[in-house]
């Protein structure tokens, strides 16, 4: 499938990226690309303009800090997963930057972009031709959703790798615009509106990723379950993250929800305890509650529900082996 004619510049800077999108308002940034040039072969994306950040200096880095780890925006996923800071540190991350689509992906794809790619929708990511046999969905610019067969909102699903991961490390999120820089949550970055899943302005750009110091130091566990294990999207992800210093974990979900999610009766559940079999059981109970998921993908509700369950069970059984 041939690109649509765009228009294409290359910005130095960030001050210089974000007046662009300032003044052209549907304009899409292209860092790796594996995420926007497949959408925009299908006809799901069609920017008029495309802005390559790729060539801004500064955002590609892994630096360790008193009080954790940078990692800039625009390093790739290979680096990511090679980087021994990373690797030795918090392998469970490198796992998840391994996991991601094929060694391809890995090479071109930015940890940046990987956070925030487009929720995916099997009525949305789809050729332009398949989808004309139906009215648009909301996603693609029309009134009903396919998922729930109603007009609504879009129930397109987030289904990020590296999202979950970064969520159990409680990770910061830095981003800047014309309006200066700043740091929010990995949890504030994410709306939970599967039309527009990202909480940034027009000219906002993701440009770094802190890991604070105290999640560096716990054992976090990433695993997924998917057709072909690292090249497809996760049908259902999860992140556990467990403190060295004191009974208290993290969960994240990924491929349930309109958005990454935290785990947070199974925490409450499990917060003051060992993980033991009997407390992992009794967590593992509360798994299917922590989301509502729905058919966006070959996949039903019910099996993605038991699969919470079942990957929460052997990531916690994995954490407590590696403690």
């Amino acid at each position: 499938m041939r690109l649509k004619r765009f228009n294409y510049v290359e910005p130095t800077s960030i001050k210089e990226a974000s007046s662009i999108l300032t003044e052209e308002s549907s304009a899409k940034i292209l860092a790796g690309g594996t995420d926007l040039l497949v959408n925009m072969k299908h006809r799901v994306e069609a920017p008029a303009l495309v802005v390559n950040i790729k060539r801004i200096p500064g955002l590609d880095l892994i630096e360790p800090i008193s009080e954790g780890i940078r990692i800039g925006a625009l390093t790739s996923l290979k680096t990511v997963y090679r980087e021994p800071a990373i690797a030795d540190r918090i392998p469970a991350l490198a796992t998840a930057a391994f996991s991601v689509g094929s060694y391809h992906h890995q090479a071109m794809g930015t940890i940046g972009g990987n956070l925030c790619q487009q929720n995916r929708c099997k009525y949305y990511n789809q050729s332009k031709w398949w989808r004309s046999a139906r009215p648009l969905c909301v996603k693609a610019g029309g009134e009903i959703c396919h998922v729930v067969g109603k007009q609504a909102d879009c129930y397109s699903t987030y289904c990020g790798d590296i999202a979950p991961a970064l969520l159990a490390l409680n990770a910061a999120i830095r981003v800047t615009g014309n309006g200066g820089e700043r740091e929010i949550s990995i949890q504030e970055l994410f709306s939970g509106n599967g039309k527009a899943p990202l909480n940034l302005n027009g000219a906002e750009i993701v440009t770094e990723i802190v890991i604070p110091g105290v999640s560096a130091k716990g054992v976090l566990t990433y695993m997924k379950f998917a057709n072909r294990e690292s090249i497809d999207f996760p049908i259902v992800g999860i992140a556990f993250w467990a403190s060295t210093e004191q009974p208290e974990y993290r969960v994240a979900y990924t491929a349930v929800d309109r958005q990454p999610l935290r785990g947070e009766k199974i925490e409450a559940c499990l917060r003051g305890k060992d993980l033991s079999d009997e407390n992992i059981a009794e967590a593992c109970s509360l798994a299917p509650k922590e989301a509502k998921p729905v058919k966006t993908s070959v996949y039903s509700a019910s099996h993605k529900r038991k699969m919470m369950g079942l990957l929460l069970r052997a990531a916690a059984e994995k954490t407590r082996a590696q403690q």
